[in-house]
């Protein structure tokens, strides 16, 4: 007996030793990627506080917005000018704080390390790094001017950030190591330089002048024009951005093994590219991504700041993005009905590990913040409890998603056995059957998962969905039930079943959100 109860113990140790070891980023064997937490594949449905609200108290007083918008993580900045105010000597009552708020909420943290690099200047700098010009060199332009911008060819603004960025992550360790309320943290961001396309300081145009350096990926023997023609300059400060922020990533890890990501501001807005002007100049934008990728190995993914609102910008956007090596993630993006529609696409995605809306407590861009918040907090209801369902059938393909676009209300979702059809808007009759016209907001996404060929949960607003036997086969589709409900710790609870006038013009979805479990057959 007891052989058996010492027995039972160990396996259970063993099983949370194992479910603790799968934390983090991982490979499945299927090569893609999955954020684990506590053991189970997690999706990051994030709100990121505004640049200057990464403190407790903000956290604190914004408790009741956190909770409404459904988010389970919240992205909080940390300034290096906080942590270190005096060099050497570093306070951490920030971390603590930001730590402790979030187990009284109960939400993860991602940390940003708004180091070296805060959106392209150096503005989140200790003041003794911004008055000692001399130690730790600026940027400078074309014409001699020295800017607001750390070179990246400085090594001692490098290792001082790295020195800095290493012990927050060793204090996390300590504060946090077990519970793992910090699921992961943003090095620097979105780092680059703007006001210049590069150095062009003495330092700087001597290592312009000599060949591309040897492990620059993809260089030829040659120089950084004869490499890479107009866009020397960008491939130029991306060698130099990239090793630097990797060399600060490297001494994180070595301190606490999370998960570390940069932001990107962006090349590829249509008609905004012009490094340097419309975007840092040396980040990791797609033209670029391998480089960075091998040359900041300690960086687990790069995302894509993408605030776009037209559809096909956005998906080309976080297409670039989504490549071997690099899972698709949206650390910044807006809180509009655009922004809603384009989250449900995002983490449909097969290699997507999550989005995060940015500016909880600043409603940036929206004239009604309470009512503005609510596209995103509906998206996030519905799909962060089904997270841990859905992402095993997402990563069988089992996953299909619609969202609407203007003069697009009828989308079809194939299936292994059946087709279905989202129809957004009133459903008219006409030539050619049933079809939905639109709704004037654009609201419809709607996210289906195939859990058997004849049974599949459905989530999504502002939409009417009808199933179809597969093209070109006869007979008919049957609701055999239909069941209204909701997930709750990743179990499907149903709570009414729906029939007569609720199925009987197609499976109805209304604004504010519904979530089902359909079973059917297909009849002769």
């Amino acid at each position: 007996m007891k052989a058996a109860l010492l027995g039972a113990l160990c396996a259970s140790f063993l099983l949370g030793a194992s479910a603790l070891a799968q934390d983090g980023l991982t490979t499945a064997a299927d090569g893609k990627p999955r954020l684990m937490v506590d053991g189970k594949p997690f999706l990051v449905l994030g709100v990121q506080l505004n640049n200057s609200s990464g403190y407790p108290a903000v956290l604190h007083a914004l408790g009741s917005a956190i909770e409404g918008s459904h988010a389970n993580t919240v992205m909080a900045p940390i300034g290096w000018e906080s942590i270190e105010p005096v060099e050497g000597r570093y306070d951490f009552s920030l971390i603590d704080g930001l730590v402790a708020e979030a187990r009284t909420q109960k939400v993860r943290l991602a940390l940003l390390w708004f180091g070296s690099w805060k959106n392209g200047a150096m503005s989140y700098t200790p003041a003794w790094v911004k008055r000692d010009t001399v130690r730790f060199p600026r940027v400078m332009t074309r014409e001699g001017r020295a800017i607001e911008a750390l070179s990246p060819i400085g090594t001692a603004g490098r290792d001082a950030d790295a020195r800095a960025f290493g012990a927050v992550m060793a204090h996390l360790k300590a504060i946090d190591g077990k519970q793992k309320t910090v699921i992961m943290v943003q090095v620097e961001n979105e780092a680059g330089v703007l006001g210049s396309d590069r150095d062009y300081s003495p330092t700087a145009q001597a290592l312009y002048d000599a060949p591309v350096p040897a492990d620059m990926p993809g260089a030829r023997p040659g120089g950084w024009t004869q490499n890479y023609a107009d866009r020397a300059p960008e491939a130029f400060m991306a060698y130099h951005t990239a090793r630097y922020v990797g060399a600060v990533a490297a001494a994180g890890k070595a301190a606490y093994d999370l998960p570390l990501y940069v932001n990107v501001w962006p090349r590829e807005q249509p008609g905004l590219e012009r490094p340097g002007e419309s975007s840092p100049s040396g980040g990791a934008v797609s033209w670029l991504l391998p480089q960075w990728r091998a040359l900041a190995p300690a960086v687990d993914i790069v995302g894509v700041d993408n605030y776009d609102t037209n559809v096909a910008p956005y998906t080309a956007i976080a297409r670039a993005y989504d490549v071997p090596g690099n899972p698709l993630f949206v650390p910044e993006t807006g809180g509009s009905m655009a922004h809603a529609r384009h989250a449900f696409w995002t983490i449909a995605q097969p290699h997507g590990v999550g989005i995060s809306k940015f500016g909880l407590d600043a409603r940036i861009g929206l004239k009604d913040g309470r009512e503005a918040e609510e596209p995103m907090a509906t998206t996030y209801r519905l799909l962060g409890p089904a997270a841990s369902v859905l992402l095993p059938l997402r990563d069988e393909g089992k996953v299909e998603v619609a969202v609407e676009e203007d003069g697009l209300a009828n989308i079809p979702l194939p299936f292994s056995a059946v087709d279905l059809v989202a129809r957004f808007g009133e459903v008219r009759d006409g030539y050619g059957g049933p079809r939905g016209q639109g709704n004037k907001d654009l609201s419809g996404r709607v996210l289906v998962a195939e859990a058997a060929p004849d049974r599949f949960y459905v989530t999504g607003t502002s939409a009417n969905l009808k199933f179809s036997p597969k093209l070109g086969q006869t007979g008919s589709v049957q609701l055999v039930t239909v069941q209204e409900g909701r997930f709750e710790a990743g179990a499907w609870i149903g709570e009414r079943l729906l029939n007569g006038d609720e199925t009987a013009f197609g499976l109805i979805l209304p604004k504010e959100g519904r979530s089902l479990l359909v079973t059917v057959q297909v009849n002769p």
